[in-house]
C-alpha cells in the first residue's frame, strides 16, 4: 500500500483524485447496467421485430416461388401427356378409320367382282336366248316367205 501511495504521490494524485476515480467507474457501471443495456435490448427488440419479419417474407418469397416453378413444370408434364394421349388416340382413330375403308373397299371389290360374274352369267343366257329366238325367226320367216314348212 504504501507503494501505491508513493506513486500516487509521484504522479500528484489525491485521494480526491482518486474517489472521483471510483465514482466514475462506480456511474460507468450503473450506467451501463441501468441505460446502455436497455437501450441496447430495445434496439435489439426493435432489429428483430423489423429485420426478422423480412427475412422471414423472403424465405415465404422463396418458398412461393419454388412451389410456383414445380407447378408450373407439373402443368408442363400433364399437359405434354394430354397431348401425347390425344395424339394417340387420334392416331387410334386413324387407324380404325382406315381399317373401315379398307374393309369397305374389300367388300366393293367383293361385290363389283360378284356383280361382273352375274353380268357375264347373263350375258351368256341373254346370247343363247337371242341366238335361240334368231333361229326361232328365220324359220319363221323362211316358212312365210316360202309358204311352206322349213325344217
Amino acid at each position: 500500500m504504501e507503494l501505491v501511495s508513493k506513486i500516487f504521490e509521484t504522479l500528484e494524485i489525491s485521494q480526491l483524485a482518486l474517489l472521483q476515480l471510483g465514482v466514475v467507474i462506480v456511474l460507468a457501471f450503473l450506467l451501463s447496467t441501468l441505460l446502455i443495456r436497455p437501450i441496447l435490448r430495445t434496439f435489439e427488440e426493435r432489429e428483430n421485430l423489423s429485420v426478422k419479419p423480412v427475412e422471414e417474407s423472403r424465405r415465404l418469397l422463396s418458398e412461393a416461388d419454388e412451389k410456383s416453378r414445380q407447378y408450373d413444370e407439373a402443368l408442363r408434364k400433364g399437359a405434354a401427356e394430354a397431348l401425347a394421349r390425344k395424339r394417340q388416340a387420334m392416331d387410334e382413330a386413324s387407324r380404325a378409320g382406315r381399317k373401315q375403308v379398307e374393309a369397305v373397299v374389300e367388300e366393293t371389290n367383293r361385290k363389283v367382282e360378284e356383280l361382273k360374274g352375274r353380268i357375264a352369267i347373263e350375258k351368256d343366257s341373254a346370247a343363247a336366248l337371242l341366238r335361240t329366238e334368231a333361229s326361232k325367226l328365220s324359220v319363221e320367216i323362211a316358212q312365210k316367205v316360202l309358204g311352206r314348212p322349213v325344217a
